[in-house]
């Protein structure tokens, strides 16, 4: 029987500028903020709204999202109200045609949002109210009359400003439309849009220069080669001069990246607004000194392009990591090494967030992923992240010294993290991987220690019960199995080692209903394996010999060295239980108890 998977605390990292570096893409909950604040005792919120009009369609929240172009957790933080309010109106809108809403639903889910509605409430006409027999009243006098006009004056006055309002909010509403429609960019969805806009020229003589249109021809060569149809880069028509103004063309336009900047006679500077990202990373920039009007040109024309296309390849690539579609994000990131920057420290951001896509691809491609982190950790022996990472993936890959590499990465983690439970963990699973009694004791003191962080750890829990079930201690390993199972009562690793050690005790009557519960919760193969050999045990050879012919299937169709490690032993125990020979004597049993 394998090892479970271990915990696994995989750690992204993200460059920021050429000037600061950080070691660990840190992921922040935002606070709570529901959207009640503004709004009527009565009316319905937002999330309220959207909840109700998507269980009416039947959407899911995954459909919602890839149609208005956001990650699905946008969506749960949406219904769950744990965001103040959508980025945009067109957001909304989007949702309201994915959820065909009508006119009114979809402009009370704008009002919800905090978003005027699309259709503004029509005037209602001033009638007069029916004649009806009434006293006659004496004639007014001359000055009685005068007095009624005179009174009549401001009630007209103020009908003329109320339709004049009226007229010029509905004119604006037309022109804001017509200008979003005519003017202003604004992703589709299911579109990725980066937005470039005019950078601000502080040089002064009349020499201007097209920053945004060189940048967006330099951006859209690369998009195109990395074969991205669903990115864009458009250039926003007018100036961008502060961060704040950039995150407000972000929600205008819906764009993931919005790239601005300024220049003069003496220095050109790029930033980049990333909404999605963490706040921190808005602070990359590139900066570059001039010492001359000609050098001025030659930066413009030349290597302003070049380095800001690898910059906004990094930050797409970021982006799609952090929505966890690793696809596109391999393509794009594979792409950007093409443009690598000199910097050691951008380079090595690069080969770490490349080693993030290929560990947790589906499926990984482990070999590319410790390549990718071998090299990242060359460059920047510091970003403990990246041993973390590649200790897991060697862990998992399992090759001829993987484990022995895990122990000594995840080592170095401890060093540098010495209460982060989840490592303690993942180095005993190494530890006992490497099998040896010696490493096995050590393993247990991993887990122990992680249990002691913390108490509500089910891998080392799980993984302690395996360590003791090789070393034959029942009283132990069976208060640590029941211990996962109490936290976790869908848990098959559990039921299949309670399995398997009974089995290694010939108690195959206690084994048997923890094996069939094992291969009900997952029957990809390990089960079969366990519950084979309490078949054997049992004397129901038939049945034994197709659990174990179920497991070598899924043997061979893993691939790679695992029929190689495992395949041989049971296609010897197979030969025996054909011959109606129960193969397991206490000698193979406590060979396998090591395995």
């Amino acid at each position: 029987m394998s090892v479970a998977r271990p915990y696994v605390t995989i750690k992204r990292g993200h460059f920021k500028s050429h000037k600061c570096y950080s070691d660990v893409y840190l992921r922040v909950t935002p606070a709570v903020t529901r959207m009640n604040g503004s709004q009527g005792p009565n009316m319905r919120t937002f999330a309220e709204l959207l909840t109700e009009y998507m269980a009416r369609t039947g959407i899911s929240d995954a459909e919602l999202a890839r149609t208005v172009g956001v990650r699905r957790q946008t969506i749960f933080r949406w219904k769950e109200g744990l965001v103040a309010r959508p980025r945009s109106a067109d957001d909304v809108v989007r949702c309201a045609d994915r959820l065909r809403l009508t006119a009114e639903e979809r402009d009370a889910l704008l009002i919800a949002a905090g978003f005027p509605p699309e259709n503004l409430p029509a005037v209602a006409p001033v009638v007069a109210p029916a004649h009806t027999a009434q006293p006659v009243a004496p004639a007014p006098s001359d000055a009685a009359r005068e007095g009624s006009r005179l009174g009549r004056k401001p009630a007209l006055t103020w009908l003329l400003i109320a339709a004049g309002v009226v007229i010029v909010t509905v004119g604006l509403v037309l022109s804001v439309n017509w200008l979003r429609g005519k003017a202003y960019p604004s992703a589709r969805p299911g579109q990725t849009l980066i937005v470039i806009g005019q950078f601000v020229n502080y040089a002064g003589g009349g020499q201007g220069y097209n920053v945004a249109g060189r940048l967006q021809t330099a951006l859209d060569r690369e998009i195109q080669a990395a074969r991205q149809t669903d990115v864009l880069a458009v250039v926003w028509p007018q100036e961008i001069r502060d961060r704040e103004a950039a995150l407000d063309v972000a929600r205008r336009s819906a764009a993931r990246l919005v790239i601005w900047g300024e220049y003069d006679s003496g220095r050109v500077l790029v930033r980049f607004a990333v909404p999605e990202l963490n706040a921190d990373t808005d602070a990359r920039e590139i900066e570059k000194v001039i010492k001359s009007p000609a050098e001025l040109s030659t930066t413009i024309n030349n290597a302003l392009p070049e380095e800001t296309r690898y910059f906004a390849l990094l930050t797409l690539g970021q982006l799609y990591v952090d929505r966890e579609d690793f696809s596109p994000a391999r393509a794009i990131l594979t792409q950007a090494l093409a443009r690598s920057p000199a910097d050691p420290k951008a380079l090595a951001s690069l080969y770490f967030l490349l080693g993030y896509v290929y560990q947790l691809s589906n499926p990984p491609d482990l070999d590319q992923a410790i390549e990718a982190y071998t090299r990242a950790a060359d460059l920047r022996p510091g970003m403990v992240s990246t041993y973390n990472n590649r200790g897991i993936a060697a862990l998992h890959r399992g090759q001829l010294g993987d484990f022995a590499r895990a122990v000594e990465d995840l080592t170095r983690v401890i060093a540098a993290s010495p209460d982060d439970a989840a490592v303690y963990s993942n180095r005993g699973a190494a530890y006992l991987q490497l099998g040896t009694p010696e490493d096995v004791a050590l393993a247990i003191g991993d887990f122990d220690r992680a249990i002691a962080l913390d108490p509500d750890l089910v891998a080392a829990y799980f993984n302690r019960g395996l360590a003791y079930v090789r070393q034959g201690n029942r009283d132990l390993w069976l208060p640590d199995f029941e211990r996962v199972l109490n936290m976790q009562e869908d848990h098959a690793g559990a039921y299949n080692a309670l399995c398997w050690a009974y089995a290694l005790d010939r108690q195959p009557e206690l084994a048997l209903p923890y094996c069939e519960q094992a291969v009900a919760l997952d029957a990809s193969g390990p089960a079969h394996d366990s519950r084979g050999i309490v078949y054997a045990e049992l004397g129901r050879f038939e049945e034994a010999i197709g659990d174990f012919e179920t497991y070598l299937a899924a043997l061979r169709a893993r691939g790679g060295t695992a029929y190689q490690r495992s395949g041989p032993r049971r296609e010897a125990w197979l030969v025996a239980l054909r011959q109606r020979r129960d193969p397991f004597d206490r000698a193979t049993l406590d060979q396998l108890r090591w395995e």
